[in-house]
C-alpha cells in the first residue's frame, strides 16, 4: 500500500474534533460515572464518520481504526514483561493470554511493519480519588507502544483524560512523554529512502 507521510497535525485535528463532539453531544456520559466505554464508543464512532466523509482526512483512510484490538498481525498483540500493566500477573498464563487491547488505534490490522501501526489512544473518565496523574497502567501500555524496540513503534500515542468540563491531553512519541511542540512527523520508507539519496547527491 502506498503511504504518505504522517501529518501529526492531521492526526491531532481529528482525535480533538471527535473529543470536541463527545463534549458537545455526549456531555452525559462524560458526566456520569463508570461509562468510560461509553464515551470512548462515541468518539470512535466520530473518528469513524470523519475518516468516512471528511475530504480532510483522505490520507488516513488507509488504515483501519478499531477499538479493544488485541491483535497482531493474526497474532495476539503483546507487551514485553516491563510493560505489563498489572504488577501481580507479571510473567502470568493469565497475562499472556490476554495481552493487551489499547481503547482506540489506527493501524493496518494485517500489517507487521511498525509504518502499520500509526495511532494509539487511551482513555480515561473520572480519576479515582481526585487523582490527576496518568495511571500507571496507561502511562506503560503507551510507552510500549510507542517505543521502536517494543515491536510496535506507533507514530503518537495519546492519553485522554475526560475531565468534567474539558479534556486534557498527554503525548508520546518514541518511547516517552513528549510535549506537543516537540512532536515530530515520520515519513513512510520510500520517502526516507528518497531523502537519503538525494542527500547523497
Amino acid at each position: 500500500m502506498n503511504r504518505t507521510a504522517i501529518d501529526k497535525d492531521l492526526l491531532l485535528t481529528l482525535l480533538k474534533e471527535s473529543v470536541y463532539k463527545c463534549y458537545l453531544y455526549d456531555h452525559i456520559l462524560i458526566e456520569q460515572e463508570r461509562m468510560e466505554w461509553a464515551s470512548v464508543a462515541r468518539i470512535f464512532y466520530y473518528m469513524q464518520e470523519a475518516l468516512k466523509y471528511d475530504n480532510r482526512f483522505s490520507s488516513l483512510a488507509l488504515y483501519n481504526l478499531d477499538n479493544e484490538y488485541n491483535k497482531k498481525g493474526h497474532e495476539t498483540k503483546r507487551l514485553p514483561n516491563d510493560c505489563v500493566y498489572n504488577e501481580e500477573e507479571r510473567d502470568s498464563e493469565q497475562q499472556l493470554e490476554r495481552g493487551v487491547r489499547p481503547d482506540i488505534i489506527l493501524h493496518n490490522r494485517l500489517g507487521t511493519s511498525p509504518e502499520d501501526n500509526i495511532l494509539v489512544l487511551e482513555f480515561k473518565t473520572k480519576l479515582k480519588n481526585g487523582e490527576i496523574e496518568i495511571p500507571e497502567d496507561d502511562r506503560r501500555k503507551l510507552v510500549g507502544f510507542t517505543h521502536k524496540q517494543r515491536g510496535y513503534n506507533y507514530f503518537l500515542g495519546v492519553f485522554i483524560r475526560l475531565n468534567e468540563d474539558r479534556p486534557e491531553y498527554l503525548y508520546f512519541q518514541n518511547g516517552i512523554e513528549t510535549p506537543p511542540n516537540k512532536l515530530r512527523a515520520r515519513h513512510t520508507r520510500n520517502e526516507r529512502q528518497k531523502s537519503e539519496e538525494e542527500v547523497a547527491q
